[in-house]
């Protein structure tokens, strides 16, 4: 009975282990325009763009960071941008990180959570997130 005992709390164990890590992926922004890559560095987890619905400028050349408010980094390509920085983990949600946009070039608070293939990416203007929105991001397979 305890060898049986001990194999379920094993089991549970190993899956309680591969849900904390749930958030680690690619993921798919809600509009389609490109996948960002989260995953761990250290304690945190970052993220980066993995592709691009468009990775092209009209002229062909890759896609730049043209919205960043720092002119040196306006030269940058969009793919392989880490958007995501910062993130930790605190009991289901991960939060206390920052999210670029460039789109427009600015970034924000971000927190997150996982809710089985969806992925809730708030970004706010204020730590506490009262004032921002939250964008469904979901799982690629």
């Amino acid at each position: 009975m305890r060898k049986y005992i001990f194999t379920i709390f094993c089991m549970l164990m190993s899956l309680a282990s591969v849900h904390a890590q749930d958030v680690i992926g690619k993921w798919k922004l809600e509009d389609g325009t490109a996948i960002v890559e989260v995953y761990k560095s250290g304690d945190v987890f970052n993220g980066k763009i993995v592709w691009l619905k468009n990775p092209t400028e009209p002229d062909g050349t890759p896609a730049k960071d043209s919205n960043n408010p720092d002119s040196k980094l306006r030269s940058r390509e969009i793919l392989g941008l880490n958007m995501l920085h910062g993130l930790k983990k605190n009991g289901s949600k991960y939060a206390g990180g920052k999210i670029y946009d460039p789109g427009n070039g600015k970034t924000y608070n971000c927190s997150m959570q996982v809710d089985g293939d969806v992925l809730k990416v708030r970004g706010s203007l204020d730590a506490k997130g009262l004032l921002g929105r939250t964008m469904d991001w979901f799982r690629v397979k």
